[in-house]
């Protein structure tokens, strides 16, 4: 299964607490999952090529660090 690392925009607070209980933004009924570009995190899970989100970027469910979806993602 193919892993691509996302683009930080912005780091989490230091208060931020991670939250081990959350689980992906978004899933699909692919092979790739689109990963925190500071937790490792997966935010999208199972994505296939023709699979976009419609927004730009996302924070991180477990550890709050907002995270840019390429642009072939975006639909």
């Amino acid at each position: 299964m193919p892993s691509i690392a996302l683009k930080v925009t912005r780091i989490a607070s230091e208060n931020v607490p991670p939250n081990e209980e959350a689980g992906p933004l978004f899933r699909g009924n692919g092979d790739t999952d689109y990963l925190c570009g500071n937790c490792g995190f997966a935010i999208v899970a199972g994505f296939r090529p023709a699979q976009h989100v419609s927004v730009e970027s996302a924070v991180c469910s477990a550890c709050g660090a907002t995270n840019e979806f390429p642009t072939e993602l975006r639909s």
